[in-house]
């Protein structure tokens, strides 16, 4: 009867010994900072001298409350195997981020100075820790894949719940597409020809790149790129023929090969002299007006009056 006494006792007398040490640690901490304060002047210093006194208070305070709470080694072992459960379920997402960083350092899906894409966010590689990858992000409210010049931090807990996009790992290539609608009644089989001539000048070099790395890349991967050449799809729509330009650029040049190419193609439309830009109009014509050129006149039958006879 007197084993339920003694235990109560016990335990009233362990959780005031916590309460007593938990309250002179508080009390040792509080007086640290405030000699901190008094004795160091520069405001960096003193913040990292604040947060180093208050994490090593935390973990003072946490091994104290286990040393207190477990009676024995039997005890301990049970106390940290509820402690970890409990960190288990509160720090899921740290302890994915740490497994992360793990497959990020062993497996390399990506490392620093790859362009990547990950939930929506893209950026370039700059910096890969434990708990986090940061970017330095593209796209954004600037067109085209150039930096915003903001920097992002994402979890690395993200590579196992979704999926990763690397622009440049193993092949730094992409195929890219330039379009533009030219009117019905411009020559369009000239623009075509334009076009393709003025991507087939850079194309060669990229090819031979691109080949390469190809072959680099059969050994791990089954890659069916059978042609690399630039191509140029003819299309009707509403207000026109639209040219659809498709060829391979780095991933990095993306804007500056549209740039280069669409300076160009401007200046052959314009040296040509037969090409027309097509935008949005309204027009009123004739039914018999024609589209692509003059239709072929059909003999006037003669009237009834004039019939000999």
């Amino acid at each position: 009867m007197n084993f339920p006494i003694e235990l109560e006792n016990e335990v009233v007398a362990r959780v005031l010994l916590i309460v007593v040490t938990l309250a002179a640690l508080y009390v040792l901490t509080r007086l640290a900072q405030r000699l901190a304060r008094r004795y160091v002047t520069d405001p960096a210093r003193l913040y990292s001298t604040t947060k180093t006194i208050r994490r090593t208070a935390g973990i003072t305070a946490i091994v104290l409350v286990i040393l207190l709470l477990s009676p024995d080694v039997r005890g301990l072992l049970t106390v940290l195997t509820v402690i970890g459960a409990g960190l288990a379920i509160a720090l899921r997402e740290a302890l994915l981020s740490f497994a992360g960083w793990f497959r990020i350092t062993f497996l390399t899906p990506f490392k620093i100075g790859d362009r990547i894409e990950i939930n929506g966010v893209r950026g370039d590689v700059i910096d890969v820790r434990v708990l986090r990858t940061t970017l330095m992000e593209i796209g954004g409210w600037v067109d085209a894949d150039q930096s915003t010049g903001r920097i992002v931090h994402i979890p690395n807990s993200w590579i196992f719940e979704h999926a990763l996009y690397n622009y440049t790992r193993g092949f730094r290539f992409i195929w890219n597409e330039l379009s533009v609608t030219v009117t019905f009644r411009s020559d369009w089989q000239a623009a075509h020809d334009i076009l393709l001539r003025l991507a087939n000048i850079s194309a060669e070099i990229v090819e031979q790149q691109a080949s390469r790395e190809i072959r680099q890349m059969s050994g791990e991967y089954l890659i069916h790129y059978g042609i690399l050449s630039p191509f140029v799809y003819v299309r009707i729509v509403e207000n026109g023929i639209r040219l659809t330009l498709r060829y391979l650029c780095e991933a990095r040049k993306r804007r500056g090969t549209e740039h280069a190419l669409t300076i160009s193609m401007l200046e052959e439309f314009k040296r040509h002299g037969g090409i027309e830009l097509a935008y949005p109009t309204l027009g009123i014509s004739k039914g018999d007006t024609p589209q692509f050129g003059p239709l072929p006149t059909s003999p006037q039958k003669p009237r009834p009056d004039e019939k000999a006879g």
